[in-house]
């Protein structure tokens, strides 16, 4: 039988300084912000020496402008609406383009909102059929100019078991598999990872041990 996703709306909305989102449970804290904060001593410490070099503010900001930008195109792309064209990204864009084509088949979700009463909310970015095999995929779009450190991949891939955990619980809808996809400037293929079912519900194990933690973290900090 087909799988429509739920035609409902999800009451959940993200606070205008983006610290959090108001739900049912009050306001929980972003998936992005707590995969920060658990990250290891090792990433923390890479982030805040590239945080300090010259420009790395402006360098940030571009990111997360580009970022936001291929998101919207390819949302675009797979509603059949125009895609818009950009000097500095259309490169990002161009590398994710030929993949989307040849893997996703059917969209059923895009851009919607999640939480989960264990402590976390966010929004996912695409869940759809793909050529490759009959289950429902869960996708996460990223950019990246450099190859990503194993250790941020590693976070992505937690990023989906979190949203796994958030679609679960908000829509009652269950993927089975996760893809990351990371558009590379021109002249690059995009960097895919596939998870498989196991593999999701290990992800999703992991990170409400990450939940567990940023919350034990904030506590002590507070006491």
């Amino acid at each position: 039988m087909k799988l429509s996703f739920p035609a409902v709306e999800a009451p959940v909305r993200r606070n205008e300084d983006r610290r959090g989102y108001e739900t049912p449970a009050g306001v929980l804290t972003g998936v992005t912000t707590i995969l920060g904060a658990t990250s290891s001593p090792e990433a923390k410490a890479r982030l805040e020496a590239w945080l300090q070099r010259p420009g790395a503010a402006q360098e940030s900001a571009k990111a997360c402008k580009r970022g936001s930008w291929v998101h919207e195109q390819l949302e675009n792309h797979l509603q059949g609406l125009p895609v818009q064209r950009h000097l500095a990204f259309n490169g990002y864009l161009n590398s994710m383009l030929p993949w989307v084509e040849q893997h996703v088949i059917e969209p059923l979700a895009m851009e919607k909102p999640i939480w989960h009463p264990a402590g976390f909310a966010g929004t996912f970015d695409l869940l759809a059929f793909c050529a490759d095999w009959p289950e429902v995929t869960l996708i996460d779009w990223k950019t990246s100019k450099r190859a990503r450190s194993p250790d941020l991949v590693d976070n992505y891939l937690d990023q989906l078991g979190a949203y796994s955990l958030g679609l679960q619980h908000t829509y009652d809808v269950r993927p089975s598999r996760g893809v990351l996809v990371i558009g590379r400037p021109v002249g690059n293929k995009p960097d895919v990872w596939e998870i498989d079912q196991q593999e999701l519900r290990r992800r999703e194990a992991k990170f409400l041990k990450r939940v567990e933690q940023y919350q034990e973290d904030r506590d002590r900090l507070a006491a």
